[in-house]
């Protein structure tokens, strides 16, 4: 990847983190879905960089947020 891609990849995924966060903090279930495409951007850089301990935090994320929508799912709506 060209220095150029990796900030423009590496900004989308920050961005979306926040949004994240910050609809976390709204209790809305698009939060997972926003961090499991930062995560998946995060986890492409680290693999392409060959950084692997920060490839495993990315994955453990991920899969966290894919937990995070399956337990959403399943509980019940007042």
């Amino acid at each position: 990847m060209t220095p150029g891609t990796i900030e423009i990849i590496g900004g989308v995924a920050t961005v979306l983190a926040i949004a994240g966060v910050i609809l976390n903090n709204r209790r809305l279930i698009a939060c997972f879905y926003l961090w499991m495409v930062s995560n998946s951007l995060s986890a492409l850089l680290h693999a392409d960089a060959g950084m692997t301990s920060l490839l495993i935090r990315d994955l453990a994320f991920l899969a966290l947020a894919i937990e995070g929508v399956w337990k959403w799912r399943k509980e019940p709506r007042a």
